[in-house]
């Protein structure tokens, strides 16, 4: 179960993130979030994680997909991902408290990581390509 969010993102702008999720989708599910949603088609799952690439907290949303199917075990994205340029977040005091208690931040809105650079080897996913 978590939490539902929504993608902000500047409508007048080019995909910035070559097919990611939030150029796709406008709700998210955050899974490791306290909350009674599921992920669903049209929602799809989001982690969120905090690598502190530099010894400082940086919370930031990923894809996540589900280990088996029906068992609810999370895992983040395999890919290697870069800011894409959109945001997501929601005004429930619940996620802002979520954040806080992983990342050491009172946050509402994060950005989310959904930007990749390069085909992953065997993947069929259709990347947008730059003239």
């Amino acid at each position: 179960m978590g939490m539902i969010i929504y993608v902000y993102k500047n409508p007048h702008r080019h995909d910035t993130t070559r097919g990611g999720i939030t150029h796709r989708y406008t709700d998210l599910c955050v899974v490791n979030c306290r909350g009674n949603f599921e992920p669903k088609k049209h929602r799809p799952a989001v982690m969120l994680v905090d690598d502190r690439p530099m010894g400082k907290p940086y919370p930031k949303l990923v894809p996540a997909y589900e280990r088996e199917k029906g068992t609810g075990d999370w895992l983040r994205s395999k890919e290697d991902l870069m800011f894409g340029g959109n945001y997501a977040g929601c005004s429930d005091s619940r996620f802002r408290d979520f954040c806080a208690e992983n990342n050491g931040g009172p946050y509402g809105m994060l950005p989310v990581f959904d930007r990749i650079e390069h085909e992953p080897a065997g993947s069929n996913r259709r990347l947008i390509r730059w003239p």
